[in-house]
């Protein structure tokens, strides 16, 4: 079936007839499609359609930037060469894939970002990246000399945006930021008058996701010490030693915040702490438990006295 040649009632019917979402069970409420053939997948909830959407993205060179996640993946390559991709599995699956060949597409798509670039741009009244007037420095020798430009534009008086980017050489002369940014910067003060510029803005749902981090997430990576391995998996900045005490660790953790890597680590702690005692059966595969993250740390926190764990930790 051809997406593009289904009617909106046509498009209504089929979600009527597939009312759960196909990865999650939630209620249906997009129809998915192979953006290069338009040939009809599924019905998918709004959440896994994004998310499939952004995984595919990160399988080919986008003409702008890479989406969230799509870049989050590739980020995670250019860091540390390795990116966490088992809880993808299922939509792997339903992609008709692999972890490993997903992986190995991801890694055909990374070996092209091969140029670093630096552009700049001043904080104007207008919010949208892409209506920047980027000016650009580039393409350089290597990461070395970027992070020199960055560095000296970051020191000065005016107030920019500074981004360093991986693009691919393929001849293309962009006016803008393409591919993978892989390091979003601004001069001292830069995002105050950005703030002063836009006006307020509703901040509850980031400080709803950090006040669960901070009360869930952060008691089970305290619960136990952590290796350098774990912690370096996690932490988005692989330079960083291993806090040497329990309080410098705290500190780190609610100082950043939510963070994936975090995350992914306390999940993985949890169900193997609880070792199949789960509020849903299907929650002892960390790919399903993931996405139920709040739920499954609210039962390990209820129940970690009777797994042998202190209220302390």
């Amino acid at each position: 079936m051809d997406y593009r040649k289904m009617s909106p009632e046509a498009k209504a019917t089929f979600l009527a007839e597939r009312p759960g979402c196909e990865l999650c069970e939630r209620p249906s409420a997009q129809v998915d499609h192979d953006h290069v053939s338009w040939e009809v997948r599924g019905a998918l909830c709004r959440r896994c359609n994004s998310r499939l959407g952004s995984l595919e993205a990160a399988l080919r060179l986008p003409a702008g930037l890479f989406q969230s996640l799509a870049g989050d993946l590739q980020r995670a390559l250019w860091r540390s060469g390795m990116v966490e991709l088992e809880r993808y599995g299922e939509d792997f699956a339903y992609l008709g894939l692999t972890v490993g060949e997903f992986a190995g597409r991801l890694r055909a798509v990374h070996e092209q970002l091969v140029l670093p670039y630096v552009y700049w741009a001043p904080v104007t009244e207008d919010p949208t990246i892409r209506t920047r007037t980027w000016t650009k420095i580039g393409p350089l020798c290597d990461d070395a000399e970027a992070e020199r430009h960055r560095a000296r534009l970051v020191a000065g008086s005016v107030q920019l945006w500074v981004w360093v980017t991986r693009e691919p050489d393929d001849g293309v002369n962009s006016p803008a930021p393409r591919a993978l940014v892989v390091a979003a910067d601004s001069t001292e003060g830069a995002r105050e008058l950005h703030q002063q510029l836009r006006g307020p803005v509703d901040m509850s749902r980031h400080e709803t996701r950090d006040r669960d981090f901070a009360e869930l997430v952060v008691p089970v990576l305290m619960s136990r010490p952590l290796t350098a391995e774990q912690f370096r998996g996690a932490h988005w900045r692989d330079d960083k030693q291993v806090p040497a005490t329990d309080q410098e660790l705290r500190e780190l953790l609610l100082r950043y915040g939510y963070m994936a890597g975090w995350l992914d680590l306390a999940v993985r702690i949890v169900l193997k702490d609880l070792a199949g005692d789960v509020p849903n059966r299907s929650w002892v595969v960390f790919s399903r438990a993931r996405w139920h993250w709040i739920a499954l740390l609210e039962h390990w926190r209820d129940r970690r006295e009777a797994i042998g764990l202190t209220p302390e930790g």
